[in-house]
């Protein structure tokens, strides 16, 4: 190899092409080595790694001295056959009950042409899985063939049935006079489904590279500490909590993942030098036997805590058969026997997978409390099948930084799907507690409610028993007159009965039946009405019509009593479909009423129209009027404002609670607005529903 003066190594890469160009021809290598050269000072100027992925020879089944590489890598050894292959080549059938099949020693050898840099160069082999030998072999200007050993971890030529420690290469420094040269990779392997150069290799500027892998290294330390923190965090909280499952589960998950950090980056080799390869292995799969139920169990205690379903019963036995193999079973059996559970531990993950889509998707569709916890849990799981679907596919380079930081991602999603179900169940807690609050509050009300129940019965028996008295004191006054004036008559005591008072009797006998009846029918309809007996007997109705009828019959009272009645209605009013022998009660009794309260020289006016609200009744009077706070006991069943010993008006108190009842039957709404000393005004509105031309225009549509 051409050896460069001081002042050569520090010109720039592009005048290095030029010496590079006649170097490879001083040396038989033609221009096809000289522009491969060219491109790769090209791509390494760019920051850039050469890739080693192809142009690989390989002699399986042996270990070829590296010595024999001197002129090429395409040469004929007794007993091996050289054949091209590319990287990644990973030994071993995928699947074998078998350990000790597929498995050995091979001798890997690549052409390579660096081009001449100021900067140092190194070699990453990264993960090779077994005992290794790495040689550079040369030609020497003088014309000496060498070979020159870059980094090894163990002889392969004596590495049969031995478990390599640390199969993880270093970044090897390229000598800087290196340029042309064949690269040589000895392996040896007896591990079930391991060895071979599982990674490709690859030559960058080595101060990059030792960067990079000092970064690479630090992630997963930074993420098994993040992950360790988390357990401890959950843990210290999970101390405070009424109910600590979840923070148990949780950090068993955090800590399985934690020790899977460790394992699968290679930490452990940092810490402990001498541990097997083959435990390590053990341990790898041991940490994903624990994920597995761990997550499961996570996932069922976001979404159904507190059933246990014959499929949770089924993983949690699988999950526990695994585990006690890896732990105690496969350390006293040939180095990778645990790779035999892969295939089945992957169907036990379809399972577990199925379960828990099945899971989130009875959530997202059922429960819309938990709907968010579904979401942040479902766009993990999204974000780590699509990481592994699109770099098993080759779309995307899978890297340890883009795992850990998947991980990372996960993990904090989970961490906040947690922090969403605490969060809820404390919700859940709250409200549990001001539900009972609530309760205690309501049966402090209710306690209240019935002791004011207590009053309103004792209330009522006072009000029974005014009504009976004013009972008696209604149809005695009418009855004594009936029998009083009847046996007057039958005694003849005037004489014979065509005596002119008996005249005046018979007629006195006449009103006091007539003011029974009344009030009797009274009686009998507010009863009927609160049985819900009563029933409406609809027909067309022309209350105006009513109403005329009803001043007409009351003409005598408001003349004794020296009040005017009027009507005030438009020419064109609808006619009304109702019971018409309760529109005339209705009226009859607000007449009667604004009569009998109303003052002499009074008026009564009975006002009727028709708008959007329906039709309107209005009787107003300039009688005597009622205290707004006394309204309430006028529309109360026998309701009166005075009491049985300094009466002025006759009567019940039922009128006004018949009106409203029978107006309530129709559908309507009753109102009253009065003023003492100025008088009442009552209004009952039917619906819009029960005028005839909206029925007819109803129909007719």
């Amino acid at each position: 190899m051409y050896r460069k003066s001081e002042r050569h190594r520090r010109v720039l890469y592009i005048a290095a092409l030029f010496v590079l160009g006649a170097l490879s021809w001083t040396a038989g290598t033609g221009p096809a080595a000289s522009r491969e050269a060219e491109g790769a000072a090209h791509r390494l100027a760019s920051g850039e790694r050469l890739s080693l992925s192809t142009g690989w020879t390989v002699y399986r089944d042996g270990i070829v001295p590296a010595s024999r590489f001197a002129k090429t890598c395409d040469l004929p050894f007794a007993g091996l056959e050289a054949s091209p292959v590319s990287l990644p080549d990973i030994w071993g059938p995928p699947l074998t009950a078998d350990v000790s099949t597929g498995h050995g020693a091979a001798t890997y050898c690549l052409d390579l042409a660096l081009p001449q840099t100021a900067q140092i160069l190194g070699l990453a082999m990264g993960t090779t899985r077994s005992v290794y030998a790495i040689y550079a072999v040369a030609t020497a200007p003088d014309g000496t063939e060498h070979a020159q050993l870059l980094h090894r971890n163990g002889e392969p030529a004596e590495a049969e049935r031995l478990v390599p420690v640390n199969p993880t290469a270093p970044v090897i420094a390229l000598p800087h006079d290196l340029r042309h040269f064949r690269l040589v990779v000895q392996l040896a392997n007896y591990v079930h489904k391991q060895g071979g150069i599982v990674d490709v290799p690859s030559i960058g500027f080595l101060q990059k590279m030792d960067s990079e892998q000092r970064r690479a290294s630090a992630l997963p330390t930074a993420l098994a500490l993040v992950l360790v923190l988390v357990v401890v965090a959950t843990l210290v909280v999970g101390r405070s909590a009424d109910n600590s499952n979840g923070h148990l589960i949780f950090a068993a998950l955090c800590g399985a993942s934690a020790l899977r950090v460790f394992l699968v980056s290679n930490l452990i080799w940092d810490y402990l030098p001498s541990f097997p390869e083959a435990r390590k292995y053990d341990l790898e799969y041991l940490s994903l036997f624990l994920i597995a139920p761990a997550y499961y169990a996570f996932i069922c205690y976001l979404f159904r805590e507190g059933r246990v379903l014959w499929i949770d019963k089924l993983i949690y036995a699988v999950s526990a058969v695994f585990c006690l193999f890896a732990l105690l079973v496969a350390p006293f059996m040939a180095p990778g026997t645990i790779t035999l559970l892969r295939e089945p531990f992957q169907l036990l993950w379809a399972v577990i997978i199925l379960a828990v889509g099945v899971t989130i998707l009875h959530t997202l569709l059922t429960e819309k409390e938990a709907r968010r916890d579904a979401l942040v849990v479902l766009l993990a799981a999204t974000a780590a099948f699509a990481y592994e679907v699109l770099s098993s596919m080759k779309l995307i380079s899978s890297s340890m930084e883009l795992s850990n930081l998947l991980v990372v991602f996960v993990t904090t999603l989970h961490v906040r799907a947690f922090v969403l179900k605490y969060r809820r169940v404390e919700r859940e807690r709250d409200a549990l507690h001001g539900n009972l609050r609530d309760a205690n509050e309501g049966l402090e009300a209710r306690a209240a409610e019935l002791g004011a129940a207590l009053g309103l019965a004792e209330q009522a028996s006072r009000a029974k028993s005014e009504f009976l008295a004013t009972m008696s004191h209604e149809l005695r006054t009418p009855l004594n007159a009936i029998i009083g004036f009847s046996e007057t008559m039958k005694l003849e005591m005037f004489g014979p009965l065509g005596h002119r008072k008996y005249a005046d009797y018979a007629k006195d006998i006449n009103e006091s039946g007539t003011h029974l009846l009344d009030l009797v029918s009274d009686i009998l309809d507010i009863s009927r009405v609160e049985a819900g007996t009563d029933t409406l007997n609809e027909e067309e109705v022309r209350v105006e019509a009513v109403v005329r009828q009803v001043l007409d019959a009351t003409t005598a009272q408001a003349a004794k009593a020296g009040v005017s009645c009027r009507l005030v209605a438009p020419a064109s009013l609808p006619s009304v479909f109702a019971d018409e022998r309760k529109i005339r009660q209705i009226v009859t009794n607000l007449v009667g009423n604004a009569i009998k309260f109303n003052v002499p020289g009074g008026t009564v006016e009975v006002a009727l129209c028709r708008d959007e609200g329906g039709y309107r009744i209005a009787v107003t009077d300039t009688g005597i009027g009622i205290a707004e706070h006394d309204i309430p006991k006028a529309l109360a069943r026998f309701g009166q404002l005075e009491d049985q010993f300094s009466r002025k008006y006759e009567g019940l108190g039922l009128g006004l609670p018949i009106v409203q009842a029978l107006t309530e039957q129709h559908g309507g709404r009753f109102a009253i607005e009065s003023t003492p000393g100025r008088g009442t005004k009552v209004t009952i509105t039917l619906p819009p529903a029960r005028c005839l031309e909206t029925r007819l225009a109803q129909a007719a549509g």
